[in-house]
Order: C-alpha cells, then structure tokens, then sequence
C-alpha cells in the first residue's frame, strides 16, 4: 500500500525529507510518556521544537501555551516524577501538538492509566485534535476507547478491516 500525506507518498521519499515531514507534520504520543526525567515539563514539551530551529523565546512561549491547552499551565517547572501519570500523559500530548502536525499518532496513549484518567485523556485527545483540526490515529487494545472512534481498523490474521464506527460518548 501506500501513505499519503498532503498528495505526497511518503514511501517514495528519501529518508532525509522523510525525516524532515515527520519533524514538521507529525506529533507522536506514546503509552510511556519518553518524558525526560531531568526535565521540566516545559522543557520537555521545548524539545519538540528544537529541530525545527524555533527560537528559545518563541520555544518557551509556545511550550507554555501548549501546557496550558492541556491543563498544565501551573506545572511548567514541575519534573516528570512529580506528575501523575496522567499529568505525564498531558504533557507528553502538549509535546506532540507544540510544532502544529497535521496528523497525530498515538500508540496506547492510556495504556499506563486507570479507568477514569483513560476517558479523560481520550476526551483531551479528541477535543485538541478537532480544536486544530488534526487527523488522529491512535493505536489500542482497549476496546472501550476503540468504540469511541468514528473509523476502526481491526487487525486479525493478518488482514486489515476498516468499518464506521458510531462512537460512544
């Protein structure tokens, strides 16, 4: 198969400009946060930007708005081990969306969390991404946030299923 980003097919890329779309147009959340312990969630959220040569003041600027869209406006200067790990999530999210992607990527994003900060994640996620406007691919096992999706991919055997999904909730 093929994937297509704005027209283009990223198969046929060279490694260097693949490289340089997932930089620019991709945010990426994962089920085990890769915060960086010794820094702040501000400067973890920073990191995002710094391979897209954003300047340090425009890089604090836009690292604290994107803590604040997700609730962590008061935590800039708090370090990952004294978050839960829920706030972890939100500013592994906060990472994600800080350089604009088009598309966000989550694999297992409320894998390490409990029943009640799983919904309130999976709520944060689709009320970001339709704020901006983002597509959202998110990877899970859990079927209670499966069936919240408007599209689901399942796959068994080997072979991809894709169906309308009526989300719940």
């Amino acid at each position: 198969g093929s994937v297509l980003l704005d027209g283009t097919d990223l198969a046929k890329l060279s490694e260097s400009r693949l490289t340089a779309v997932r930089g620019q147009n991709i945010g990426f959340v994962f089920q085990s946060f890769n915060l960086i312990p010794t820094l702040t969630a501000l400067e973890n959220v920073e990191t995002a930007l710094v391979p897209l040569g954003v300047k340090a003041a425009d890089r604090r600027n836009r690292a604290a708005e994107a803590l604040d869209s997700v609730g962590l406006g008061e935590r800039l200067g708090h370090l990952p081990s004294e978050l839960s790990g829920g706030q972890q999530q939100r500013v592994a999210i906060a990472r994600a969306l800080v350089k604009r992607p088009k598309v966000l990527l989550a694999d297992e994003p409320t894998g390490n969390l409990d029943e009640s900060m799983r919904d309130e994640i999976v709520d944060l996620l689709e009320g970001l991404c339709e704020e901006h406007g983002l597509t959202f691919v998110m990877v899970t096992h859990d079927s209670a946030v499966a069936r919240r999706a408007p599209r689901l991919a399942t796959i068994r055997k080997g072979r991809i299923t894709v169906k309308e999904n009526r989300p719940v909730g």
